[in-house]
């Protein structure tokens, strides 16, 4: 219904107000015999019942312990509404208030319509009736703040409102009462769909989601429930929570994957993507760069996001929502307007949290390391701006909330009120109306013409237009857009003409010589200008031959220098800086930092103690550093402890922490969880590749899955990383660098100096679905047709992918001697193995399996000596990790053993399990189930002589009863 049809609604509305009277509390006519007339809520119920917003049953019996449907709460709405003058039918109340957008679960679901609703549902609904888009924390405290609601506690918290709890009549009766006695009863609404918008205009008061004391309160049990309504459950297949209880800590993270069909339940092919919104009461939804995201995409059938824990005092619940939008698909019309729902349990715990860096000057082009950045939070969205030009005023920071910078922006516009009357009017953010206050921009996406920008040169450009205003107050014209995933980007427009005129009006040179011009002199360079140097850098890197040439021209050649010699400048700041944070006489070393951590995620800063902290057999004491120290001088900062052990070791290794007895008594009730726990930690340095045996002319294409789906077998895009190593280490005369989801993108082709000049990879984010033969049909148009040079493709990926190209390609790389290789990622059940099979088989290639960090790097060292030196293609990577999995696990009287190995390393006769027993050792021999499979179980009694909670190993064994390879492994019940 549009607004036009909400205007008419309204105008008839307005002409019965004469007709309508707000409701006034009297007597009630009849006795209600179970309210006493003492009872605390019997004023309202009496109300309720003389003004015929709720009837007694024929016993006179108000029944206020009974609940509340959705159905009656919207009629309840209709008939104290003095904008609502149509019949009281919940179909007609529904339809009604749909164009309001308030949140009842009924209004496109009419099962849902005889649902119980809760309390904390109300509070949404009633925000949204008043014209708030709040989620239930921010509306339970509008409740508060508006005296509508008390609290069952002396404090008034989030807890405390009881959300949960099914609404009673004598909760609505409650409500209503005193809401028609605070003012006018009329619905204001939304202009869309609820998702909490408005959350920043309501201050949620100090521990309201959760007390300050150190007492917690556990989650009451363990389940990992998922919801859809139920006619969708021919789409929806499954929702799998990767780590359904996360530390509240603000750190913790989990993914969360819907597996779905289409609405007939249809498999959903490959190379499709469907756009959801993914919503959280609690924590925030990243993506792998840690980036805030509102929207992901699905790949095929599965969409996934990664939910970060928000930092609690208290145990929570959090509703994961994914919902469909943008649809056009008519197969996928049944997941219109419904969510789909994961639960994911936060707990507050004290932590020991491990930290470590690895410096090694023989290998300084890696940074190993597990301290990362924070997620990049969303800027809000001026809301009722359309996407064009805007203005901008001076100041350029026009002020600060904190340390956040914000600017005061406006633009002619048309502005809608709950009512659907449309006003034109010129609507200003930090102008002089509160409502609309100034907005951030240091985390939206900053532009000059195309090309993203930092904060700095933002802010230089924008000042430098602004002293050359001639209006007052000063202002400049930039243009406002919405990204993809929802984010606000702001474009600096305008090449200076005298420039344009020089450069051809080449764009990228005229960007480049007009932000150098915003730049200090190179003498002047600081850190702070790092970031705005390489985002220059980039632009000029994707330069094609022909713009170097007219940057070239320009001003003979300097600027050319002059870039190149920037970023030699702040490169050495940055290495100084890096220089001058490393310990003295320690010219190599694993640095590990232990961080003492309260529950709730903030770090305990004055604690008076020590750890034990071990790493490669070497154990260290090392204090805390407190607050009154001093945290710059090189050693960490508060609440941190730091050991420097002289080894590295490339790969997996652990570190173990012990919180050193006794505790500091200040801290012995909160850090109680941590006396005598050894914390441990997997850490992975990054190794490197061992010098080439083989040289070979090459040409070579890599193509790399960034489909969706990558994010639950690579979250850390290490795939990335290892892939530019292994350019740079191949050498490659021509390479042509690719990324694929649903479609296919060249980052870069010709020599390796020239595309590792590019960022390639490290900016790629997974999104989309997949068609990893898109990728390599566009690299077999790029090949030369030098005969001289040996020719492969590397492919990474899931193999989760559109097959319809594949015959094409095969047949085409076959014809031109292309060798394709393969290589997934990941558990066996990621992946699809098969297509990657028949893809490396039938072209001559190999395929390889990789199933963590480690596993990657030596697949690409065999693939090394199979390009270069033309070696037979083993697909087995490493004897060692022969194991896939190994497990011995407990359940209803029966022991079970299982082992998979890699399917690729032959020679495997057979697999013993060894237990430790009071008469000494005995191995079990499984029975083979498959080529990679092994098995036998056992029931409990015939184990009853073994320790079989002590380490169990698996051996593997090849015809000759040579070990092949070991894993040692606990039991699991």
């Amino acid at each position: 219904m549009t607004y036009v049809k909400k205007a008419v609604l309204t105008t008839l509305c307005f002409m019965l107000l004469l007709m309508t009277a707000t409701p006034v509390v009297t007597q009630a006519a009849t006795t209600i015999r179970d309210v006493p007339t003492n009872s605390s809520n019997y004023k309202a119920i009496s109300w309720a019942v003389d003004n015929e917003l709720m009837s007694l049953n024929n016993a006179n019996n108000f029944l206020p312990n009974e609940q509340v449907t959705d159905r009656e709460l919207v009629l309840m709405f209709a008939k104290l509404d003095r904008n609502y003058a149509l019949s009281y039918t919940d179909s007609v109340a529904y339809n009604f208030y749909s164009d309001f957008y308030l949140p009842f679960n009924g209004t496109h679901v009419n099962a849902n319509r005889s649902k119980a609703v809760t309390r904390g549902q109300f509070a949404q609904i009633y925000a949204a009736f008043k014209g708030l888009d709040l989620d239930e924390p921010q509306a339970v405290q509008y409740l508060y703040s508006n005296d509508l609601s008390t609290s069952s506690s002396a404090k008034k918290t989030f807890a405390s409102f009881n959300p949960s709890t099914k609404l009673t009549r004598g909760d609505v009766a409650t409500f209503f009462y005193r809401a028609v006695q605070n003012g006018n009863f009329a619905v204001q609404g939304l202009k869309r769909s609820a998702a909490g918008r408005d959350n920043d205009t309501i201050t949620l008061p100090p521990g309201f989601m959760g007390s300050n004391s150190a007492d917690f309160e556990e989650p009451k049990d363990n389940t990992n429930d998922f919801t859809g309504p139920e006619y969708v459950n021919n789409a929806l297949q499954s929702i799998v929570v990767e780590k359904p209880d996360l530390i509240a800590n603000g750190v913790d993270s989990t993914l969360v994957t819907v597996s779905l069909k289409a609405c007939n339940g249809d498999p959903i092919a490959d190379d499709k993507s469907y756009t959801f919104r993914v919503t959280s009461s609690y924590g925030t939804i990243i993506d792998t760069s840690g980036e805030a995201v509102k929207t992901v995409q699905s790949d095929g059938s599965t969409v996934s996001a990664i939910v970060v824990a928000p930092k609690l005092t208290k145990s929570g619940r959090d509703t994961i929502s994914f919902e469909l939008v943008n649809n056009t698909d008519p197969a996928m019309k049944c997941l219109v307007g419904e969510k789909l729902n994961a639960e994911v349990r936060y707990s507050p715990q004290p932590e020991l949290r491990i930290d470590y860096q690895v410096y090694d000057p023989t290998n300084t082009d890696d940074d190993n390391g597990s301290v990362t950045p924070p997620y990049v939070p969303y800027e809000k969205l001026p809301e009722f701006f359309t996407q064009n030009l805007i203005d901008v005023y001076s100041p350029i920071p026009f002020k600060y909330d904190g340390d956040k910078k914000l600017f005061s922006i406006g633009q002619q516009t048309n502005v809608t009120d709950a009512l659907g009357n449309v006003q034109n009017v010129y609507l200003r953010y930090g102008g002089s109306d509160p409502r609309y206050p100034a907005l951030g921009y240091e985390n939206a996406i900053l532009q000059f013409e195309n090309y993203n920008i930092s904060v700095y040169l933002f802010e230089e450009l924008l000042n430098r237009r602004l002293d050359n205003s001639v209006t007052s107050p000063a202002k400049t014209e930039i243009m406002y857009m919405i990204s993809e995933d929802g984010r606000p980007i702001y474009r600096v427009q305008g090449i200076d003409d005298d420039i344009a005129s020089q450069v051809e009006n080449i764009n990228p040179v005229g960007a480049i010589i007009q932000l150098m011009n915003h730049m200090p002199e190179e003498k002047k360079l600081t850190l702070e200008h790092y970031d705005s140097v390489m985002k220059i850098y980039s632009i000029f890197t994707n330069l094609s031959n022909y713009d170097r040439t007219v940057l070239l021209k320009y001003q003979g050649g300097k600027l050319l220098g002059q870039v190149e010699a920037y970023k030699k400048r702040v490169e050495a700041l940055k290495e100084s800086a890096d220089a001058a944070s490393r310990p003295s006489g320690k010219d190599r070393y694993t640095k590990v930092m232990v961080t003492l951590v309260r529950p709730g995620g903030e770090p305990v800063t004055d604690y008076q103690g020590t750890v034990k902290i071990k790493y490669d057999g070497v154990e260290k004491t090392a204090s805390f550093i407190t607050n009154t120290s001093d945290p710059l001088n090189n050693t960490g900062s508060p609440g941190t402890a730091v050991a420097y052990f002289d080894s590295i070791i490339y790969g997996k290794s652990k570190v173990e922490a012990t919180l050193v007895n006794p505790i500091d008594p200040r801290y012995a009730t909160i850090l109680k969880g941590l006396k005598d726990k050894t914390v441990m930690k997997d850490i992975f340095t990054n190794p490197y590749f061992s010098k080439n045996s083989c040289s070979l002319a090459t040409e070579i294409a890599y193509v790399v899955d960034y489909s969706s789906s990558m994010k639950a077998v690579d979250p850390t895009n290490y795939r990335g990383k290892k892939m530019i190593e292994f350019i740079n280490q191949l050498k490659a005369k021509n390479n042509i660098v690719i990324e694929t989801n649903t479609k296919a993108t060249i980052l870069g082709e010709g020599t390796t100096d020239a595309v590792l000049k590019k960022d390639l990879y490290k900016a790629s984010k997974d999104k989309g679905a997949t068609d990893i033969f898109a990728g390599i049909d566009i690299a077999l148009t790029k090949f030369s047709n030098d005969t001289k040079t040996a020719k492969a493709i590397v492919v990474v990926s899931d193999g989760k992918t559109s097959k319809s190209k594949m015959t094409k390609v095969i047949n085409d790389a076959k014809k031109q001697g292309v060798k394709v290789y393969t290589v997934s990622m990941g558990k066996k059940s990621q992946i699809n193995d098969a297509t990657l099979m028949q893809l490396s088989t039938e072209t001559g290639g190999a395929y390889y399996h990789a199933l963590d960090n480690l596993q990657l790097h030596q697949v690409f060292q065999k693939l090394i000596d199979a390009i270069l030196c033309k070696t037979p293609a083993s697909s087995c990577i490493n004897p060692d990790d022969l194991f896939e999995e190994a497990t011995v696990s407990l359940r209803k009287g029966y022991l079970t053993m299982s082992a998979r190995i890699d399917g690729n390393c032959p020679n495997v006769e057979k697999i013993n399990v060894r237990y430790k027993s009071i008469s000494g050792d005995v191995q079990f021999e499984l029975q083979k189930r498959s080529d990679h499979v092994f098995m036998l179980t056992k029931t409990v009694q015939t184990m009853q002589d073994f320790k079989v909670n002590n380490e169990i190993e698996f051996i593997a064994y090849d015809k000759d009863g040579n070990i092949i390879a070991m894993k040692t492994v606990s039991m699991t019940n």
